[in-house]
């Protein structure tokens, strides 16, 4: 089992999803951040944050997708995740890998989704929960083909579970060169998966959600928020300021994404 956290000029964030992800899951898990930098004010930052977070590998991106396979070679499961992802409650990986391996017919275990999710943020609309069926205790399974909005993207990098030799055929056979191409060619491939696996599991209540407070990338026009920009969070993690977890512990969020106001304390 991996997990790959893909970032760019967001170390601040960054550093509060190690944090969400420590807090959250007590097992063991082999945690690689895959970033890159605009500039060497950011670049230092990160420099920081390896200091801080010792049991964390930081690759520095040289060709994504060749970055991408190495890290992911002989390896069985993989968490997707982006750093502006925060982990709201407690979870066990263990249990998402053994709901993955027990039930053949899912596609992955999205971390992101549950009943509580009935905003899609992206769209600004209202998205219904599907018909799902309880496999576990807060473990649920639906259809995903059916499903509206975020309900119906169940290939996506911010925060679900895989089988690694399910999506080898989208890694190894297509090009692109960032994280926005791979979820892009992600999203184009669903029809190969809809006969064999057309499900997705997640818990009842999402266990975490995406905080998009800012954009780093020009290559779609995602909606976020205007009110912290990546430069200004820079600055202030510059002067030892980190975004406080307490007001995420327990947060049952409305969607996949949801712009929620941070504190940031100074050490």
């Amino acid at each position: 089992m991996i997990t790959i956290i893909f970032s760019k000029d967001r170390s601040m964030q960054l550093d509060l999803c190690l944090k969400s992800l420590y807090a959250n899951c007590g097992e063991y898990m082999d945690i690689h951040v895959l970033y890159t930098c605009s500039n060497d004010r950011h670049e230092k930052s990160y420099e920081i944050l390896k200091k801080e977070h010792k049991f964390v590998d930081f690759v520095r991106e040289i060709d994504f997708k060749s970055d991408l396979l190495r890290l992911l070679h002989d390896k069985m499961h993989i968490l997707f995740c982006t750093d502006d992802c925060i982990f709201t409650r407690p979870f066990s990986m263990n249990e998402v890998v053994n709901m993955l391996d027990e039930n053949i017919d899912s596609i992955g275990f999205s971390l992101r989704l549950g009943v509580n999710t009935t905003i899609c943020y992206s769209a600004n609309a209202i998205q219904n929960v599907p018909p799902c069926v309880k496999i576990k205790e807060n473990v649920l399974m639906y259809g995903w083909y059916k499903a509206d909005l975020d309900f119906g993207y169940p290939l996506e990098l911010s925060s679900s579970v895989y089988r690694v030799h399910d999506i080898n055929p989208i890694l190894y056979n297509l090009d692109y060169s960032n994280p926005n191409e791979l979820e892009w060619i992600m999203y184009c491939s669903l029809n190969a998966y809809r006969e064999y696996k057309p499900l997705l599991i997640c818990y009842e209540n999402s266990i975490a959600f995406c905080n998009p407070l800012n954009r780093v990338q020009n290559l779609n026009n995602n909606r976020c928020g205007n009110k912290y920009s990546s430069d200004w969070l820079l600055t202030e993690f510059e002067k030892c300021g980190r975004i406080d977890i307490e007001p995420f512990i327990g947060f049952i969020p409305t969607g996949a994404h949801e712009e929620k106001e941070i504190i940031i304390g100074y050490s």
